[in-house]
This record gives structure tokens, C-alpha cells and sequence, in this order.
């Protein structure tokens, strides 16, 4: 049994690599199966100590010739090596004879060969993905009516489109046949609907899709894994030519109230996208626009009644940044809204981190204590407010903190959102939050 020593002093040459490579190819025809899956183990290794374009390209082609050839056990192990060693396959210069080599088991009659084959193309997929002979191999697969072989036809176009672009137009068709097939397994629809995000850069298919990924989503069948998957395309196919409209932004705001924090994230970053500008002089969105703010504003002050350490500060500060936008688009009366709510956090944040707040109490609760407190000191004619500086912390706290933390996150959001407003007062405000 040969092995790989790193070490070893006589493993300083060519020559002593193509003997290397020579003895694994003769274990990997051993009869014994375990010596084989050693044997082709080693592979790696002797990729990443001798990564010769003349070695490698010899090597790859020897495993292509074993894995035409070799039980379906040994066809698995071949694929990790491609996927372990994919760094080296561009210096494959003979990847059409590769190729063939593979074909010739992703076309054969077994099932399980080919989902090894789709497997391995998946792993190679850097050197793979252009040719025309892989893309239609890959179709067909999805034609399959064994779920396996499906599962493995989505996971490997989902590889072959990063490094493809061009594969979309082929699998266009197919992909949002299967994506919108509710009766195929949610993970295998979730990596299809996953994959379309390479539509972004096509402005045909973008908008296409777009009006495809609004009806995943309200369909009644779809899950929330799915409507996850769904928000993130719909998010990444968003460009200025292809903008989120008013009655969408209304439809995803639901979400945001959803249990799931991954679906609470999806739909916030989904709106996130959507410019209220656009509907700015259109009097009949108003109820909509009006819904989606109300909707926000329920989710912020939510997170706020949450205790110290669960607060969604990330969901925070979308939900208030679109909040902004909102209201510096349209008439609202008062402070903004917006402004109160960050300004809040903010104030919290200081307090707790000089130790005046306990750590107990909620944003929400200090926002209604704060309030009273400013409705008796008015009563009374008293101004009680005074400034609290982070310097006024006694001792000293590190930076890991998860007071400091919050500190420095209640600045930054209030610095935020007075950009959004773009108004002078609520500038100066924030500036002297970051004194």
C-alpha cells in the first residue's frame, strides 16, 4: 500500500511524482475495495505537493478513465476528489476527453451512476459548465422520475451557473417549471429558486421572474422555506429598471410580523429595496404606503418591548430606515416617527451603558417611563433633563462589551436615520449623540 509522505526527502522531483501517481492508479485497481478508496484518498495530496499542469492533467484523466469504469462505491470518492481538488482542474488541458469520459455515466441505465456523474460534473462544474454537451446532459435529467437524480440535476445546475451565466437561457424553461412544482421536495425547489438569482443581470428575465416570485410567494402550498428562498431572489433580481411596486411592498409587509426571524429577515431586506419615492405622487397608494409604515412602526416597537440581548438590531435598522424614507416623503405631523424611535434606542443604549437604566428594562419600557417623566417635569414647569456623556461611566468597560455594543449601534442607527430624513435638526441631533 503506497502513501504520501509531505516530508520525505526524495519527494523533491517530477519523476518522483509520476511514480507516485503511477502507484496510486495500481492500488486503485486493487481488488480490495478499501485499498482503492485509499488509493484515490491520496489523490489530493499529491495534487497539492506537486501541482504540475502535465501531472495534474494526467492524474484527472486516470480518475476519469476509473470512474467509467468503477462501482458506483468507488464513483463517490472520485467525486470528492473533485470536489477537494477543484482548484487544480483549469490546469486540465485536455477537459473535452475528461468530459467524455464522464458523459459516458451520467447516460447510462443505473440511476445511482448518474447522480455520481451529475455529481462530479457539479464539482468540476469551473471547467465543465461551457460545454454544450454537459448543459444538455444535465437537462435531461430533469426529466427524471427518480427524486435523487432530480435533487442532484438541481444542485449541479446551481454550480454550473456560477460559472456559466450563459446555462440559464438553456435550463430557463425548466427551472421555472420545477420551481413553481409545489409537489417537488421544498429543499430541491428552494435550491432551484435559489439559482435564478443569476437572472439579475438580464433585464428580459428579471422582469419575468419578478412576476413569477410574487406568486410563489402567495401561493397557499408554498412553505416558508420556500418563501424565504423566494424574498432573496426577489431581492437580488430588484434593479432601478426593475423596481419592487407599492402593492408588493404592502403584500411582503406582512412578513415582517412573522414568528421566524429568517422570515422576519427575508421580508425586511426584500422592502428594504423598494423606494417609497416612486409612489410619491400617486394619491391612490397612500392606504398601502400608509399600511406598510403603520406595520413597521408594530414591528419596531415589538423588538423594543423584547429583553436586553434579543433585540434584532439588524431588523431594527431596516425596518426604521424604510420607516425614513417613508416619512420624509410624505406629510406626517410631529417628529417623525422614525426619529423618536432611534432616538429612543439610542438614549437607552447611553443609559444602560452608564449603568442608569437597568438591564432588565426593555427600550419600550424606557420610552414610556421617559415619557411620563416628561409629561410631569411639563406639569410642573421643571426641566429635569440632563446630558449623559459615555465618559461618565465609572470604571471601564471592554469593547467586546455588549454594552458598548449597543452603544455604539444606538449611535450609528440614529446617525442613520437622520441621514435618510436629510433635515437640519435632526443632523445636529445626531451629531450630538456621537459627542
Amino acid at each position: 500500500m503506497s502513501s504520501i509522505h509531505p516530508n520525505s526527502a526524495t519527494a523533491t522531483s517530477a519523476d518522483w511524482a509520476f511514480k507516485q501517481m503511477f502507484k496510486l492508479e495500481a492500488d486503485c485497481r486493487s481488488p480490495v475495495p478499501a485499498t482503492q478508496v485509499q488509493a484515490v484518498g491520496q489523490f489530493p495530496k499529491l495534487f497539492d505537493q506537486f501541482p504540475f499542469p502535465t501531472l495534474v492533467g494526467s492524474a484527472f484523466l486516470k480518475l476519469g478513465d476509473l470512474f467509467r469504469s468503477s462501482s458506483n462505491a468507488l464513483r463517490f470518492h472520485i467525486a470528492q476528489v473533485f470536489e477537494a481538488s477543484s482548484k487544480h482542474l483549469p490546469q486540465i488541458t485536455h477537459t473535452d476527453e475528461l468530459l467524455k469520459r464522464v458523459l459516458a455515466v451520467l447516460y447510462s441505465n443505473d440511476p445511482i451512476a448518474r447522480v455520481l456523474a451529475l455529481r462530479l460534473i457539479g464539482n468540476g462544474s469551473i471547467v465543465f459548465a461551457k460545454y454544450p454537451e454537459t448543459q444538455h446532459g444535465v437537462l435531461l435529467r430533469f426529466q427524471s422520475t427518480h427524486p435523487l437524480e432530480i435533487a442532484a440535476a438541481v444542485q449541479t445546475t446551481q454550480s454550473m451557473l456560477k460559472y456559466s451565466p450563459e446555462f440559464l437561457k438553456v435550463v430557463w424553461e425548466t427551472v421555472i417549471t420545477k420551481a413553481g412544482d409545489t409537489h417537488m421536495l421544498d429543499s430541491a425547489r428552494t435550491q432551484l429558486i435559489r439559482s435564478l438569482e443569476h437572472a439579475a443581470p438580464n433585464l428580459q428575465l428579471s422582469v419575468v421572474l419578478y412576476d413569477h416570485c410574487r406568486t410563489w410567494m402567495s401561493h397557499p402550498e408554498s412553505s416558508i422555506v420556500v418563501q424565504n428562498a423566494t424574498m432573496a431572489t426577489w431581492k437580488a433580481i430588484i434593479q432601478p429598471h426593475n423596481r419592487l411596486r407599492v402593492e408588493d411592498a404592502d403584500f411582503v409587509s406582512c412578513y415582517i410580523q412573522h414568528e421566524l426571524a429568517s422570515t422576519r429577515r427575508a421580508a425586511l431586506a426584500l422592502i428594504y429595496k423598494w423606494d417609497p419615492a416612486d409612489q410619491s405622487s400617486d394619491i391612490s397608494a397612500e392606504d398601502e404606503v400608509d399600511a406598510i409604515r403603520d406595520r413597521l412602526v408594530s414591528f419596531v416597537r415589538r423588538e423594543y418591548g423584547k429583553v436586553t440581548g434579543s433585540i434584532d438590531i439588524h431588523c431594527i435598522r431596516l425596518a426604521l430606515a424604510v420607516l425614513a424614507r417613508i416619512e420624509a416623503q410624505g406629510e406626517y405631523p410631529g417628529t417623525p416617527e422614525c426619529w423618536e424611535l432611534a432616538e429612543a434606542y439610542s438614549s437607552w443604549s447611553l443609559k444602560a451603558y452608564c449603568g442608569l437604566v437597568s438591564e432588565q428594562a426593555s427600550v419600550l419600557d424606557f420610552m414610556q417611563t421617559e415619557l411620563s417623566k416628561s409629561a410631569m417635569d411639563s406639569d410642573q414647569g421643571n426641566d429635569s433633563s440632563t446630558q449623559v456623556k459615555a465618559g461618565d461611566k465609572v470604571g471601564h468597560l471592554d469593547r467586546l462589551d455588549r454594552k458598548y455594543r449597543q452603544l455604539v449601534s444606538g449611535a450609528l442607527l440614529a446617525t442613520s436615520i437622520a441621514k435618510v430624513l436629510n433635515q437640519k435638526e435632526y443632523i445636529e441631533a445626531a451629531s450630538d449623540i456621537l459627542d
